[in-house]
């Protein structure tokens, strides 16, 4: 199952969606040229994490996302498989700490 049906199964369609979105809103604010890597769904997660889409509630309002940040953060946890997502990652995000408890050793 890939990264993106895991998610569906767990918080539907729309969610997905939304995620998917609140990425694309942000990477076009991105380099040009942008790579996602090998998963584009494993990619919005990583985009949406760093600019903190699914964590902070005006945010969460903003982008349409619904479901709370405890039960996305556990199953990005459980299933988001981030340590091998193989694109780029927001290195600010990185270095505040954004991707410590999902990417271990992406800290430094």
């Amino acid at each position: 199952m890939s990264t993106r049906e895991s998610f569906v199964s767990a918080f539907g369609e729309a969610e997905a969606a939304a995620v998917e979105a609140a990425a694309d809103m942000h990477r076009a604010e991105l380099v040009e040229g942008y790579e996602m890597g090998s998963d584009a769904f494993r990619d919005c997660i990583v985009i949406a994490i760093g600019f903190e889409c699914m964590e902070q509630d005006g945010y969460r309002d903003y982008h349409g996302i619904a479901t709370p940040w405890i039960s996305l953060r556990q199953w990005i946890k459980d299933n988001g498989r981030l340590p091998e997502h193989d694109g780029p990652i927001d290195y600010l995000a990185m270095y505040a700490g954004a991707y410590n408890e999902f990417m271990p050793g992406k800290e430094e």
